[in-house]
């Protein structure tokens, strides 16, 4: 079986290349020119690197006529919602027309393949308390250019399958955290910054935005396991969370990841990182992914903090420019 993983060198990537690797999977990557790699070295040479852009039809042609995958995991976009803003025409160029580039592709290549959509809970944009837990069936109302990208998107995925026949699945992945996630995120920039006073980079302080949102996180590990049960056996046309089903707040994640220290930290709120529009609570329900394919959650949230601790302690230890200038701390978004 031959995999084709596009934005497979960033962090949920980089879990899915491994996760295909151990099912005895060939895997290509497709990157492009000088991105930096979350692959592991240890599995480096197991992968296949093509270089390429969404944005460059012709190239991404060349490569799927080349390779001609079985499986097409599309995870690559632009996701950050804050870069979206200030650029709204390179997420919709890569999250939609670089989508609409690879879709055109196989399917005028006529290659006998399945095809993975990844969208984002992004896409149901800002929820009150009635409207949760989400369902699949909830209205789409995004409220960034990212959020927008990836609801337009995901309906050109489904447009392919009804005009073409052509079997693609899509899929909403929540709130989801592990090692290799950059530090731009909460929970992995609470646990750099925890880090980073453990190895005495900076003082016993933790900057923080709101704490009092509850979100639905999930490890990136299970994620990944999801996105292969679903485009294996998932319903072309269908779309599918992928969640907990628990929402927790922000100050508890903050908590579990104190209690890992070696020391006191003092908190401190930064205003900087308060969000005047923020829905106060988002979770979903897993029920169509479970029954369907049968996936559900198998790390607990406390061993995925304690797995992402430990990562940026290893990661601070071998960096010595880290350890001269951590970086910016997170922003505080989940």
């Amino acid at each position: 079986m031959r995999a084709l993983v596009t934005g497979g060198a960033g962090f949920a990537g980089s879990h899915l290349v491994e996760y295909l690797l151990r099912r005895g999977q060939e895997v290509v990557v497709l990157d492009r020119a000088g991105e930096r790699t979350s692959i592991p070295e240890h599995v480096q040479n197991d992968v296949r690197i093509e270089r390429g852009n969404l944005l460059d039809p012709v190239r991404l042609r060349h490569v799927l006529e080349d390779i001609r995958p079985q499986r097409i995991y599309h995870l690559a976009a632009i996701s950050s919602p804050q870069e979206s803003f200030q650029n709204p025409k390179l997420a919709y160029d890569v999250n939609f027309t670089g989508t609409l580039n690879l879709l055109c592709a196989w399917r005028d290549l006529g290659i006998d393949s399945r095809f993975l959509f990844v969208s984002s809970v992004a896409v149901y944009g800002a929820t009150d308390t009635p409207d949760v837990p989400l369902r699949e069936d909830a209205p789409l109302r995004p409220i960034s250019p990212y959020s927008g990208s990836k609801a337009a998107a995901e309906m050109l995925a489904l447009q392919f399958f009804q005009a073409y026949g052509l079997p693609v699945v899509r899929v909403r992945p929540f709130n989801h955290t592990g090692p290799r996630q950059m530090s731009s995120y909460v929970c992995s920039g609470f646990a750099r910054q925890v880090a980073e006073v453990d190895l005495r980079l900076r003082s016993p302080q933790v900057r923080v935005g709101n704490l009092n949102v509850r979100r639905d996180f999930s490890d990136v590990r299970d994620i990944v396991r999801g996105y292969y049960l679903l485009l294996e056996n998932g319903e072309a046309g269908e779309v599918y969370q992928l969640c907990s089903g628990v929402s927790v707040s922000i100050e508890s994640i903050l908590h579990c990841l104190l209690a890992l220290a070696s020391q006191p930290i003092q908190v401190a709120v930064d205003d900087t990182r308060l969000r005047s529009k923020e829905s106060p609570v988002i979770w979903g329900d897993p029920s169509k992914a479970r029954y369907g394919v049968g996936w559900q959650p198998q790390y607990d949230l406390q061993v995925t903090l304690r797995d992402l601790r430990l990562y940026w302690e290893a990661q601070l230890q071998k960096r010595p420019a880290d350890r001269q200038c951590p970086g910016p701390p997170d922003d505080g978004k989940p």
